[in-house]
């Protein structure tokens, strides 16, 4: 759930100088109101939050209009739209405003324990495989997640379920000029861990924005289903895309595997590049 709320930042100025006449500083007061909405796909639910708000009407700048406390809408496609609530409080009419992301659905769910619904997952550049020839994982994402579907081989020595060690090199603007260098992109996340173990979990989460890798505490990785069958692994999880900043039109990352003494495994590529960069604006 997602709660947007106008805030507008005002410097205080002790003096004003003589040049300044009144009606020079139209500040509009910050409004009383607001809204919060949820994700179902590409249908929005927008809802009126603070208590004794009345007469409240919606527009999606250039599409549609509503009115009433809850307003769903159905958007024609993923895209940044310019979403208006107004209403009254305490008798005085106010208007609150601002952009949304409304990012394509996905079918992927953490919760069915299943990993059946990767089935419907199948856009080219969604793929990766791995180095050994027998690992592969995909990709996906939706307004409020990044998704990866995980199958890892155990044949390697040392790569078993609970002593493999994944590392993961996220870029969440895809701008190699921004975050830490490190194998042709701009890092802002470093991964190390294994957190699908079923005894003794452990992530170590390193934030790059600084161009350091300096340790970030209490990052989340959202766990979905967890299979060891044999000498595979197979397992799901998703980044909250709010925690980690991951907003813009694509992401780069860099995804490989060690063993438990830290020796290489085998490392993921897409489309044959072992840096990658999965775009967030599909239409589809």
């Amino acid at each position: 759930m997602k709660k947007l709320i106008s805030i507008f930042c005002i410097a205080a100025m002790a003096i004003l100088s003589s040049c300044v006449r009144e009606g020079d500083l139209d500040l509009d007061p910050v409004p009383d109101i607001a809204f919060e909405y949820t994700c179902d796909g590409l249908t929005l639910t927008f809802t009126s939050v603070v208590p004794n708000t009345t007469d409240v009407k919606w527009e999606v700048v250039g599409l549609t209009q509503g009115a009433g406390d809850t307003f769903t809408y159905t958007f024609p496609k993923p895209g940044i739209y310019w979403i208006k609530m107004s209403g009254k409080y305490n008798g005085q009419e106010q208007v609150v405003a601002g952009k949304i992301l409304v990012a394509k659905p996905s079918p992927v769910k953490l919760d069915d324990d299943s990993f059946a619904d990767w089935d419907a997952v199948t856009y080219p550049d969604f793929m990766m495989e791995g180095s050994d020839g027998i690992s592969y994982a995909k990709f996906d994402y939706n307004a409020d997640y990044v998704f990866f579907y995980v199958a890892m081989s155990t044949a390697i020595p040392g790569c078993t379920a609970d002593g493999a060690i994944m590392n993961m090199r996220i870029d969440c603007d895809d701008l190699t000029g921004t975050g830490m260098s490190t194998k042709g992109l701009g890092c802002d996340w470093y991964l190390e861990g294994n957190f699908w173990r079923e005894e003794d979990p452990w992530t170590d989460w390193y934030d790059c924005a600084s161009g350091d890798t300096v340790y970030a505490d209490g990052m989340p990785i959202e766990m979905g289903t967890y299979k060891n069958d044999g000498d595979m692994v197979y397992m799901e999880f998703a980044l909250p895309r709010k925690k980690f900043g991951i907003s813009g039109s694509s992401m780069g990352l860099f995804f490989k595997f060690y063993t438990e003494d830290w020796e290489d495994a085998f490392g993921m590529s897409c489309q044959g590049k072992t840096t990658f960069h999965f775009a967030l604006d599909k239409t589809e």
